[in-house]
């Protein structure tokens, strides 16, 4: 066995994890015996005898309740440690001092990040669990017991061979059969978990497949800089504060199953910062950005840690590369300068500066998603990995580790089996709960409402609404003999009354954003003169004692409103800031009015969304009065600029989507005429040529646009055979789905010096705008696949079929099918024609007299995709400049699947035809050895790997994407299934050539 502790360790625990799940017995008993290898094989390896407080290899292992105590000359359990950071941060054996120093640093840093912070989401909980906290400032429960591996978008392959390589994998020891639970992404973690699969090639009877894993955060990080992405609440911060803690225990010598990074080996120690990047930005603010602006932000971190004297520990670390730095919250920066702060792209520039000074350092930039622009990535330039939502497998894991961690008297771990055991139920056996539980801290706040309420809201504003009415409820209770109503003398109120007023707070301190997570710094004088205006304006009114009074409960008793220094108030949480602050601008007289000021700072997209949620059920014709004003054209007397409306109507599908279409038709909102706008809207955003917002943003027009029934393509018979009616003869002018290709003689191939051409002669025919797409192929499903389909499959392809017993495409259903209007993939040649073939039967009548619906040749896909106006061959559809993002989908777009069909307009082709480079590889109907002289020639069928397809897909670089791009395949090849698509065209009844 080739495996390292660390895997071997990991692998045990997945197994020994699976096994509590249900599980068939059949594969119990293989798991077991595995288990049982396992367990035996480690029993000899390097850790196997270890004991607690041993020292293996320099390293000091903890005690049992996983905890150690530094003494004042900075040894854990008498031993010197910091030794080994402290040669590779200096080059030679660090003196007494430097040593000491470096591990004061680390041990405050360990201690900083020693649990996770829940103070501002509950008070009793953050105060029951203190005993874990490092010191009094610090509440929650410990983040190594809770921590879940997150991982990315990108994909790592797992294993690659033959069936034999892979049988590992799956039930029955069979690749075409489930996985294994401690493989599937609903149970296991994303280290093992196989995401994808992908049958490579088929030659003479063997099979070969590719199976892939979810990249890791820490995985990311440790290849080098990077800026990681998320979605709010998606766990960015928490990562960060993660691996800053392993590395700083590392940094102590501190090693075990805790302290274990999937990608890092266990010897690999590095000093950890983390820098929020609000900070940096106030320290830039005012000056010329450059690296020393960064060092200076780092070095004040270092101090703050009680670091005397510390720029030679910062200095020789950054220097050797001996440091990683991790900027948290780019999104938290404003997006234009204020007195105290610099701007994004002026921090940005600071970080660059940085990094180009100190190569040999890692940094770690995280942010939002839609925060991170194409300008601030090109401004950077570094690799871009974006968190993915949890998985399964991932809420399964945590889940029972939050209850453990809450393990209390009362509150025994028997409860917190069952509340574990519900809730992961729950989750599982809801969609909307699922969605909602990928997010790590909506997962977290459905394990705190259902630990005290027992029920979980299915909604995400509705989730922070009973937090709130959760935390507001402490207020009520009596402390001490009193409540905060006696304390303020109103006996007869309940925590509700003060709604209005902390929610204009809140929306104060989100205008401000000060503090360096992106929560508002509210003065003390403020809050104050804020509450004594609100309790004169009562009946009777309050004396102004009232406002103190509170002011002290807030401070002595409140999870809500909490103290930041001596003058100030901060929300104890980001996530309720703005929930709050969306309630006030939704509940407030000029709602709409509201909602148009700040839709243009992406810091304030999650509270209008929440705000929303929170007015919809009340009044929900308020939603339907935002969404109607953000699709007009026009804003007040003057008509919008275009990029303006094209985010306004992606706004407008987003809200729509997260308030619940459905939902809001049962309010009698006019969903239908929502939609009508937006379907008329994107059509013109997606085939606008000057493309005025970038490709990533017409990407998810695209996608939403599927989630509302893409009018651009055709899927019921009707709509097939309106198009055809409605196609016309003027090349480059389609006023269909079809796109008309002129009669005549074409070159086809030469592509290369030296390579033949031949002059192919080819009849008028239409090719389809766009690939087939996951909506236009669901009703073949539903019908070609059958016992009495056989008429539509070539006698071959009917073959396979049976051979096969295929009833769908490869994956149908899976995971890569994520959109209506996504080009279909995972077919096979035969399935291709088999479509067509169905197609051109329904539409008998429809179409031209002697002609079919068929795949093209490949000189009639040359002829469509290479050829303009004045009959002149260009290298690419769009002309003869190279690719870009802007024009095609491919590598340098980074999405990791294909994209909605049409979002390049500027890529299209001069006939009008789109993505026919680039997206998805096309299959054609000739022969891939006839080319160039047969290449229009219709083949009746196909035995061998002859089929050609043509025009790359987004996971080709730009040498695919070209006229010239030729790959060929079996035609029962659906290998590579990310990767290939259909387009069919209108075309004569061809001799068939042998």
């Amino acid at each position: 066995m080739n495996d390292t502790p660390e895997s071997l360790s990991r692998r045990i625990a997945d197994l020994e994890a699976t096994l509590r799940l249900p599980v068939p017995d059949t594969i119990r008993r293989q798991m077991e015996d595995e288990l049982r290898t396992l367990i035996s094989f480690g029993s000899g390896n390097q850790f196997g005898d270890v004991k607690v407080g041993d020292v293996v290899g320099g390293d000091v292992i903890k005690d049992t309740q996983g905890r150690v105590e530094l003494s004042a000359d900075a040894r854990l359990n008498g031993v010197a440690v910091g030794v080994n950071l402290g040669t590779i941060i200096y080059g030679r054996d660090p003196s007494e001092d430097e040593r000491r120093r470096l591990v004061w640093y680390l041990d405050a840093l360990a201690g900083d990040l020693r649990c996770l912070p829940i103070r501002g989401l509950d008070t009793n909980l953050a105060q029951a669990n203190n005993t874990l906290a490092h010191s009094a400032d610090t509440h929650g429960i410990s983040l190594a017991q809770v921590y879940v591996m997150v991982a990315t978008t990108q994909t790592v392959t797992v294993a690659r061979g033959t069936a034999a390589v892979v049988t590992r994998y799956f039930q029955g020891a069979n690749p075409r059969q489930a996985l294994l639970p401690a493989y599937d992404p609903d149970h296991a973690l994303p280290d093992v978990a196989v995401v994808n699969r992908s049958d490579m090639d088929r030659e003479e009877g063997k099979e070969s497949y590719h199976l892939v894993r979810q990249r890791l955060g820490s995985e990311a990080a440790r290849a080098g800089s990077c800026v990681l992405l998320g979605d709010p609440g998606g766990g960015k911060s928490t990562f960060l504060h993660h691996l800053a803690w392993v590395l700083a225990q590392r940094g102590l010598d501190q090693l075990d199953a805790t302290t274990r990074l999937c990608g890092w080996e266990d010897d690999r120690r590095v000093m950890p910062v983390v820098l929020p990047l609000r900070r940096l930005a106030t320290t830039v603010a005012g000056g010329v950005p450059d690296a020393t602006h960064v060092y200076t932000a780092l070095r004040t971190v270092v101090a703050d840690k009680g670091v005397t004297n510390s720029d030679d520990l910062l200095t020789d670390a950054l220097v050797r590369g001996a440091a990683i730095i991790l900027l948290d919250g780019l999104d938290e920066v404003p997006v234009a300068a204020t007195p105290t702060s610099a701007d994004r792209m002026t921090t940005l520039r600071a970080v660059r500066a940085f990094a180009e000074r100190y190569k040999k350092t890692t940094v770690v930039l995280t942010c939002r998603t839609r925060a991170f622009t194409n300008a601030v990535q090109e401004s950077l330039g570094w690799p871009v990995e974006t968190l993915a939502p949890f998985t399964l497998g991932q809420i399964r894991h945590f889940v029972p580790a939050w209850y453990d961690g809450l393990v209390t008297a009362p509150f025994t771990r028997e409860q917190a089996a069952r509340l574990s055991a519900e809730l992961v139920a729950t989750i599982a056996d809801s969609p909307r709960l699922r969605e909602m539980a990928a997010t790590p801290l909506l997962l977290t706040l459905m394990a705190l409402l259902l630990y005290h309420r027992g029920t979980l809201p299915r909604d995400r504003p509705r989730l922070y609404e009973e937090i709130m009415l959760l935390l507001l409820g402490q207020w009520d209770k009596v402390r001490e003999g009193q409540n905060l109503a006696e304390v303020i003398g109103r006996p007869d109120w309940t925590s509700d009354r003060l709604r209005p007023l902390l929610d204009e707070l809140s929306y104060k301190a989100h205008l401000v954003g000060t503090s360096q997570d992106g929560r508002g710094r509210l003065e003390s004088s403020q809050v104050q003169r804020a509450l004594t205006t609100f309790f004169a304006a009562q009946t009777p009114p309050l004396d102004w004692g009232a406002a103190e009074r509170c002011l002290i409960y807030f401070e002595q008793r409140s999870g809500l409103l909490a103290p930041d220094g001596p003058d100030s108030y901060i929300f104890a949480h980001l996530t309720l800031q703005e929930h709050c602050a969306g309630r006030h601008m939704l509940l407030s007289r000029d709602a709409v009015d509201q909602v148009l000021a700040q839709r243009t700072d992406d810091r304030w997209r999650e509270p209008i969304f929440l705000g929303l949620g929170v007015v919809q059920a009340n009044n929900p014709y308020l939603v339907e009065k935002v969404l109607r004003t953000l699709l007009e054209r026009d804003e007040g007397d003057m008509p919008k600029p275009v990029a303006r409306w094209y985010r306004d109507l992606i706004m407008v599908a987003e809200i729509g989507h997260d308030r619940d279409w459905a939902y809001l038709r049962d309010q009698r909102v006019d969903v239908v005429g929502l939609h009508t706008a937006l379907h008329a809207g994107f059509t013109t955003l997606l085939a606008d040529v000057a493309q005025p917002i970038p490709a990533a943003e017409r990407i998810n027009a695209g996608t939403l646009l599927g989630t509302l029934n893409d009018p651009r393509i055709p899927v019921t018979t009707e709509q097939w055979r309106t198009e055809l009616a409605q196609r016309n003869e003027h090349f480059g002018q389609p006023t269909s789905y079809w796109c008309s290709v002129r009669p005549g003689t074409y070159q086809i191939g030469g592509w290369k010096k030296g390579e033949p051409s031949a002059d192919i002669a080819l009849p008028a025919f239409w090719i389809a705008r766009y690939p087939i797409t996951v909506a236009q192929y669901a009703l073949f499903v539903a019908e070609g696949y059958g016992s009495s389909a056989k008429r539509w499959w070539t006698p071959e392809g009917w073959t396979w079929k049976q051979a096969s017993q295929r009833i769908e495409p490869w994956d149908w259903g899976g995971t890569v099918y994520r959109g209506a209007n996504q080009p279909v993939i995972g077919v096979t040649w035969y399935e291709a024609t088999a479509l067509c073939a169905w197609l051109t039967e329904r539409l008998e009548g429809a179409l031209p007299k002697d002609y079919v619906m068929r795949l093209p040749t490949e000189a009639e896909w040359e002829a469509a995709a290479a050829y303009d106006a004045h009959m002149q061959r260009r290298n690419y559809p769009w002309g003869n400049e190279d690719p870009t993002p802007e024009r095609v989908i491919y590598n340098e777009s980074k999405l990791g699947r294909p994209a909605p069909v049409g979002c390049c307009p500027s890529g299209a082709a001069a006939c009008g035809a789109m993505d026919m480079v680039g997206n998805v590889w096309e299959w054609t109907a000739s022969s891939h050895k006839g080319y160039p002289a047969q290449s229009g020639v219709v083949q009746k069928d196909f035995t061998d790997d002859d089929v050609p397809t043509r025009g790359g897909s987004y996971y080709n670089d730009s040498s695919y994407v070209r006229c010239g791009a030729r790959n060929r395949y079996h035609p029962d090849h659906d290998g590579d299934y990310y990767y290939r698509g259909v387009r069919v065209c209108v075309s004569p009844r061809l001799a068939h050539w042998f």
